[in-house]
C-alpha cells in the first residue's frame, strides 16, 4: 500500500470510529488531596500539601463578571483548598521574608477577574502576583507543582481550567 493509500485507510477508520462526548466539567466528587516537593539547598524538602478543587467554565465566566460569585469564589479558597507550604529554610516573595516553617497558602481573584497568590502571615491574608498565561490545554482540576526556577529558588507552577501561572520564591538572605 502507498503513503497516500495508507493515509486514505487511515482517514476512512477515522471517520467510522464512535465519537466520545467529552466531559464538560470536573467532578467535585472527585477532588482529592496531594503533595508535592522539591529539594533545596542541602538536600532539604520544600513540601507543598494543597486539596485540588474542580474547574468550571461556566463558574469561572460568572466569577469574573459578578462580585457577589468572586467573594463566593474567594471564601470556598479560604475554606477548601486548606494548602500548607512546609519550608525549612527561610525564602523571600516579593520581598516579604518567609521564616522557616508552615505557611498556610492559596488563591485569590481580584476585582479584575485574575489570580493572586496568598500566604496567611500573622493572621492577615497577604496577596502577591501570579506570572500568568493561557494555556491551550484544559485543566480539569486545580494542580500545583514546585519547580527549579532559574530567576529564584524554585516556583510554584499552578494550572487550572486554561490558566497556567508561577510565582518563584527566592532563599532569604
Amino acid at each position: 500500500m502507498t503513503g497516500a493509500g495508507l493515509r486514505a485507510a487511515l482517514g476512512a477508520l477515522l471517520l467510522l470510529a464512535p465519537l466520545q462526548e467529552r466531559p464538560r466539567g470536573a467532578d467535585p466528587a472527585r477532588e482529592t488531596a496531594l503533595t508535592t516537593a522539591i529539594l533545596v539547598g542541602e538536600q532539604r524538602e520544600v513540601t507543598l500539601h494543597y486539596r485540588t478543587i474542580a474547574w468550571s467554565a461556566e463558574s469561572m465566566q460568572r466569577m469574573r463578571r459578578d462580585p457577589a460569585q468572586r467573594d463566593l469564589l474567594n471564601q470556598r479558597f479560604g475554606l477548601v483548598l486548606q494548602s500548607e507550604l512546609e519550608t525549612p529554610v527561610a525564602l523571600t516573595l516579593g520581598g516579604m521574608k518567609l521564616a522557616a516553617g508552615k505557611w498556610r497558602i492559596g488563591l485569590f481573584m481580584d476585582e479584575g477577574g485574575a489570580f493572586q497568590f496568598t500566604v496567611l502571615v500573622d493572621g492577615e491574608t497577604r496577596r502577591f502576583p501570579i506570572d500568568l498565561s493561557e494555556s491551550r490545554q484544559t485543566f480539569p482540576y486545580l494542580a500545583f507543582t514546585l519547580m527549579p526556577a532559574e530567576e529564584g529558588l524554585f516556583a510554584l507552577v499552578l494550572q487550572w481550567g486554561t490558566e497556567y501561572g508561577r510565582v518563584v520564591f527566592e532563599a532569604a538572605r
